[in-house]
């Protein structure tokens, strides 16, 4: 998809922190450290048409990110997959603090604008 803001940022290779055959890893543009995105390579809009082998390398994906959100040493990790604001499939993977509010109003605050800073 041409306009698309995930392929657009995937030409940017400083952005990328990890990368496999098929998904990318990189930091989620937000005020919330160790906060990333794990984005399909290329443009794909559903879960359904994944074949086997890039769902194999989601979970080595998902596994590298979960090792970098923990040198943050989060309390807990959520993950969220939306698409509907940016129809690319992604998951966002959004560490929690110790003090920050727990549970679906932390993802809110996290995907929304202006999240404040842990304290």
């Amino acid at each position: 998809m041409m306009n698309c803001p995930i392929c657009q940022a995937h030409k940017n290779p400083e952005e990328i922190l990890f990368e496999n055959e098929f998904w990318i890893l990189r930091k989620a543009n937000q005020n919330l450290e160790g906060y990333l995105y794990l984005e399909l390579k290329g443009h794909g809009e559903s879960w359904s048409g994944l074949s086997l082998q890039q769902l194999e390398a989601y979970g080595r994906a998902l596994h590298k990110g979960i090792e970098i959100i923990g040198s943050y040493y989060p309390e807990k990790v959520y993950m969220t997959a939306i698409a509907e604001r940016v129809p690319h499939l992604h998951v966002h993977l959004i560490p929690r603090f110790k003090g920050q509010t727990p549970g679906i109003d932390h993802i809110a605050q996290a995907t929304g604008p202006g999240f404040p800073k842990p304290m």
